[in-house]
């Protein structure tokens, strides 16, 4: 049994424990519930209560002994019901204040700053931010596309489908020895693609728009988001060298 989807959803590991040894034991005292959990005799209790707070214990005195029951698997589905409509509340309170925090925001973005971000989850917040910075119709240039590891393409093909369900143009200048990823990429449209002079490489893909360059290490994913008007227009009067040679 996947233990690790009881932990995704809200359980620990003491609590995962004992709720799986109630559903063997069936109704038992506190002392059979640590034989078989294995969970300490001082920390049972405690395990007991939270699991009881969740719906997912019941306690009874019998002949003078308090026994514990497990309860249906099916209160965990009424359970992960109740944080979805927490969450859901969250959300809603959430969308309150987000206006104020995206003015914050754009007070920061006034100044020049950096931000380096990793991994899938950092893909995900650089690439978002993307398309909700630029509308329909915007350009993207984006320079030093090489060929990567196809297990990377999932993620860039994700970015490329968002890209143009918005309408966000993108010019891409692509290494010679890259074609594959030029085919792939010429089915997000709008788009427009060149190759780079064979002599030319660069070992890291650089986006560039409005006043952001973000240098992209896809290989590592490691991403450098820089906000600065003149490095922006730096960046961008080389790609344009680039683009018309």
């Amino acid at each position: 049994m996947d233990e690790k989807l009881l932990e995704d959803i809200g359980l620990n590991r003491s609590e995962i424990k004992v709720y799986i040894a109630l559903l063997k034991l069936g109704p038992s005292s506190a002392g059979k519930i640590v034989k078989e959990s294995g969970t300490a005799n001082s920390k049972v209790y405690e395990v007991l209560d939270k699991l009881s707070g969740k719906g997912l214990v019941t306690g009874f005195n019998k002949s003078k002994v308090r026994y514990y029951a497990a309860s249906s698997p099916k209160m965990i589905k009424d359970f992960l019901e109740e944080k979805k409509q927490h969450i859901d509340q969250q959300s809603h309170q959430f969308d309150k204040i987000l206006p104020s925090l995206l003015a914050l925001e754009k007070l920061t973005h006034s100044s020049e700053q950096a931000s380096i971000y990793s991994g899938v989850r950092g893909y995900k917040t650089v690439f978002k931010t993307i398309v909700d910075e630029l509308n329909k119709g915007d350009e993207i240039h984006i320079m030093g596309v090489y060929n990567f590891k196809k297990s990377h393409m999932p993620l860039a093909l994700h970015f490329q489908k968002m890209r143009s369900e918005k309408g966000i143009k993108a010019k891409f200048l692509i290494n010679s020895d890259a074609k594959n990823v030029a085919k792939e990429y010429s089915r997000y449209k709008p788009v427009e693609i060149r190759f780079m002079q064979e002599k030319v490489f660069t070992p890291a893909i650089f986006l560039v728009y409005k006043d952001t360059v973000i240098i992209n290490l896809a290989e590592e994913m490691t991403y450098f988001v820089i906000r600065s008007k003149n490095t922006a227009k730096a960046f961008e009067s080389y790609f344009q060298i680039l683009w018309r040679s």
